[in-house]
């Protein structure tokens, strides 16, 4: 969706680029509002009718009289039809649009890579997904259909004005530009403002969501009220930018208001001018007077809605930044995936510096159905390597291939969501959502019981969930708060496995985890990796020493390629980190045998 300015460009952003949408809502605003002006019509048409009660031979048309009484009563009913399908095709359509551009919203965010997130403070798309499709859920529903569908009432009603008296007609509208111009200046003043509020609001959710999930480390270190001193600075900053907006901004919208509170008098003004004038007939000035009265309103809101439509024009271009956002490429499908191949693969996180890459000329493949270990040290692009093959984001330099029966592809060709249907994965620090431990197995399909213990068995995750008290259906709260970090990541494994991709990727699955759970995890690994192609990240090296091939990554590049036992003959950094950690582990069983013979 491309970016446009003036009028039609925030239609274009309001309605997501389709402006069409727009013109069921004008046109049964516009509708609504002429049946409005019937009742009024019919005063008008009463005041005719008694008008020659005061005059010679003073004589009534009863039956008239009469007949407009009916047609009130029919009115009421016709306005109250009319009411009721101008909310459904205004109201009740907006609400379903928008609800429908909420899913598109997501939908898109999906289609975007990790990069996009990472530029982002956790509170902007959450403060733009509720007040902001807030506004546009509003700006749909009344200020973008009330001045197209109003102001071509009131374009109409000034033809007839001027055909009735011209100056009245003047008189009733000379006030109009006035305040179409202060409203303008009012919104363009409020529109800065209003930007200023939504990004207070938007580092304001920001700061609760890291108060929240840092609550933990808070209390550990006693810092509970320092971290809500921050969070109670931000909401103070929302405060202050409302009160700027409120103060400055609405005070400018209340004067362009308080000019078209003029209208009425300035047409009582100018109407007895001409009436003591002898120039227009009293039952001409008060049908005049009648439709001021009645047009006063309109008017007022027609100029307010200029103020208005620019001051939710900040959420429209806020929505608008993100739909803009070039989606990731790649139109065909990947078919089925097996392994991968790195050819001088570059990659640099945001704007770092060469000296800065993740990746620098990486060149090694992942044969299928075998176990390809990523090793070295922390920050040296292993993940990095992992989020590639998942396409989280794309190469800047050389070809991540896509390996399959049909031959290599660059994942950038392919399709984001075909090639992750090739792919499941476990992450260190596994997330379960809230819900079931059901919901968080299935994502959302059908599976069977049985199939989900079997999975669960495999998983080495069965024993605890029958121990719970709803077995499947216990709640595990949100992040699996309810969990142990070993049950979350056996957890995690199921649901790869329920997955049944071809290969499946595996940031440090042990990591985090004591001796009793990292064995389970691992003989889970065992058992879910077979015919499958597995790549695994992972620091203990022995966990990967049956690995078919080790790439040992150092600094961004490819320091070693090989086995384990050919790594240790070549007695290079991976050999070294062997001898390291394999002292580490007999130093530990040393101090544990010395503090038992301790008396």
């Amino acid at each position: 969706m491309g970016r446009s300015d003036g009028g039609h460009g925030m239609v274009h952003q309001f309605t997501f680029g389709h402006p069409r949408d727009i013109g069921a809502p004008a046109f049964w605003m516009f509708l609504n509002e002429l049946v409005g002006c019937f009742p009024a019509m019919v005063v008008i048409l009463a005041v005719y009718t008694l008008g020659p009660a005061f005059v010679a031979p003073y004589v009534v048309d009863v039956a008239m009289l009469g007949w407009l009484a009916v047609a009130a009563g029919v009115l009421v009913v016709v306005q109250y039809a009319v009411e009721m399908v101008s909310y459904w095709f205004t109201y009740h359509r907006a609400y379903r649009e928008t609800a429908a551009k909420r899913k598109a919203y997501v939908a898109h965010l999906r289609e975007l890579p990790l990069g996009f997130f990472s530029s982002k403070r956790s509170g902007d798309l959450i403060s733009s997904f509720s007040d902001d499709f807030a506004n546009v859920e509003y700006t749909m529903c009344y200020w973008l259909p009330f001045p197209i569908g109003v102001g071509a009432l009131l374009a109409l009603c000034f033809v007839g004005l001027l055909a009735f008296d011209w100056r009245m007609a003047l008189a009733l509208y000379a006030l109009l530009p006035v305040s179409m111009a202060l409203s303008f200046v009012a919104g363009r003043v409020k529109k800065r403002f209003r930007t200023d509020v939504l990004s207070a609001k938007a580092q304001a959710a920001t700061q609760l969501s890291a108060y929240l999930r840092g609550m933990k480390d808070l209390k550990a270190h006693r810092m509970t009220g320092a971290g809500f001193e921050a969070l109670e600075h931000a909401y103070g900053e929302v405060k202050r930018a409302s009160m700027r907006d409120e103060l400055v901004a609405g005070t400018a919208t209340f004067l362009a208001s308080a000019v078209t509170r003029f209208v009425v008098p300035a047409t009582v003004a100018v109407g007895m001018y001409a009436l003591l004038g002898g120039s227009i007939d009293p039952l001409d000035y008060i049908v005049c007077v009648i439709v001021a009265t009645k047009l006063a309103s309109p008017l007022m809101m027609l100029s307010q809605s200029v103020s208005a439509l620019q001051n939710m024009a900040a959420s429209g271009e806020r929505l608008d930044a993100v739909m803009s956002e070039p989606a990731q490429g790649g139109s065909e499908s990947a078919g089925a995936v097996e392994g991968y191949a790195f050819d001088r693969v570059a990659f640099s996180y945001g704007a770092a510096a060469e000296g800065e890459s993740a990746l620098r000329a990486a060149s090694f493949d992942v044969p299928a159905r075998h176990l390809t270990a990523l090793v070295g040290p922390s920050g040296s692009g292993k993940s990095t390597c992992v989020r590639l093959m998942a396409r989280f984001w794309d190469a800047q330099g050389g070809t991540v291939f896509a390996k399959g029966p049909a031959g290599a592809s660059d994942v950038r060709e392919l399709q984001a969501d075909s090639l992750l249907g090739n792919v499941s994965m476990v992450m260190q620090d596994a997330y379960l959502f809230r819900g079931t431990i059901r919901d968080n197995l299935c994502f959302g399909r059908a599976i069977p019981d049985d199939v989900l213990l079997a999975a669960c068995r495999d998983a080495s995750c069965l024993q605890f969930v029958e121990a719970l008290p709803e077995g499947l259906d216990t709640q595990v709260g949100e992040g699996g708060a309810t969990l142990s970090g070993g049950e979350r990541q056996r957890l995690a494994l199921a649901r790869a496995l329920l997955k049944d991709a071809p290969v499946l990727l595996l940031d440090e699955p042990t990591a985090s985890l004591d001796a009793d759970n990292e064995a389970l995890v691992q003989r889970a690994l065992d058992r879910i990796a077979r015919d499958r192609t597995v790549v695994m990240i992972a620091h203990r090296l022995k966990t990967v020493r049956s690995a078919s091939s080790i790439v040992v990554v150092e600094d961004g590049r490819i320091a070693e390629r090989g086995t384990h036992d050919g790594l240790l003959r070549q007695g290079g950094i991976y050999a070294r980190l062997w001898e390291l950690q394999t002292a580490a582990h007999a130093l530990r069983f040393a101090q544990a045998g010395a503090g038992a013979s301790d008396p």
